[in-house]
């Protein structure tokens, strides 16, 4: 009689270690860090030179692939903690990445207008 009642609790450890670690594989999954805080300085048009509107495109370039690799790494470990999230929560995590791909926009957008200012004031004064 004893025998049966060792194997039950050995199957219930059995059971209970899988089921650790089936829900720790949420917990184990690659963290994504921070966000890319690194933005770059966008040039002066009326200061700048052809290579320093150069520079400021290639960083804003690469800010902006920062932005998608970190993007994408959330995307992928939403797949795996979503499930143990509140809905408030995941309400949250999606705001969280909206700022920051409003913010790699609005970072496109003033090196859009520095670009264009910057041509402006070369055409204007090769004329």
């Amino acid at each position: 009689m004893n025998t049966p009642r060792k194997n039950r609790l050995s199957a219930a450890s059995l059971t209970l270690v899988a089921a650790f670690l089936l829900s720790g594989t949420a917990f184990t999954a690659p963290d994504c860090g921070d966000p890319p805080l690194n933005e770059p300085a966008i040039p002066q048009a009326s200061k700048a030179t052809r290579e320093s509107m150069l520079a400021g495109v290639n960083a804003v370039k690469a800010y902006s692939g920062a932005v998608d690799t970190w993007l994408t790494c959330k995307d992928r470990r939403s797949v795996e903690v979503f499930q143990w999230m509140t809905e408030e929560q995941r309400t949250r995590w999606e705001e969280d990445l909206n700022k920051v791909h409003e913010r790699r926009v609005e970072v496109q957008r003033q090196m859009n207008e520095a670009i264009r200012a910057f041509n402006k004031v070369n055409t204007d004064s090769n004329s």
